[in-house]
């Protein structure tokens, strides 16, 4: 893992967008957490890379939308791109419970829920579907959740950066441009 270099995460191209995600150096890394100093030292030795994740959209060579995230710290870029594995789970918890759960409001721990305290034993798929049903059968005062999602920092960023960018898009539209 010595020696571990900077650059080109992941690159794709859609029918109209090139999109770049890279990482760069991280000039203002902050390692006041490091109480014991092993991140420091990880850090020197090459163990783990720090960096600055970037993504860019283009359109026609021109950039239409972009992230940033400063602070980096892994072990490597791939372990950074952990959004298949990530999607993967999403997905699968997703099928067996549905997206939007509806649990009881007085919880013995209120900051954790438990099947126990579940008014629907499935969840719904939409957040107006798991109110419409709240509303209709719940006979206590509830709580609606989405389901527990592991996150992604490269996943979300992709997708920030390319909803900037269809803004960016959608407003270049309406800009008329007179011929010379």
């Amino acid at each position: 893992m010595a020696n571990q270099s900077l650059g080109t995460i992941r690159e794709f191209r859609t029918a109209n967008f090139h999109i770049v995600f890279d990482a760069i150096e991280d000039y203002d890394i902050d390692l006041s957490f490091d109480d014991t100093g092993e991140t420091r030292r990880k850090l020197e030795s090459g163990d783990l890379i720090s960096f600055t994740a970037r993504c860019i959209v283009y359109l026609n060579g021109q950039k239409v939308g972009a992230d940033y995230l400063g602070g980096c710290i892994y072990e490597s870029l791939d372990a950074f791109q952990d959004h298949r594995e990530c999607g993967a789970q999403n997905r699968k918890r997703i099928k067996q419970e549905g997206r939007w759960q509806i649990y009881r409001k007085a919880r013995p721990y209120p900051s954790c829920l438990s099947n126990s305290d579940k008014l629907k034993k499935r969840g719904l798929a939409t957040r107006e579907r798991a109110e419409d049903w709240a509303q209709a059968n719940a006979k206590e005062p509830y709580e609606i959740f989405e389901s527990g999602k592991c996150g992604s920092y490269f996943a979300d960023m992709v997708h920030q950066a390319i909803a900037e960018a269809r803004q960016t898009v959608r407003k270049m539209q309406g800009i008329r441009v007179r011929a010379v």
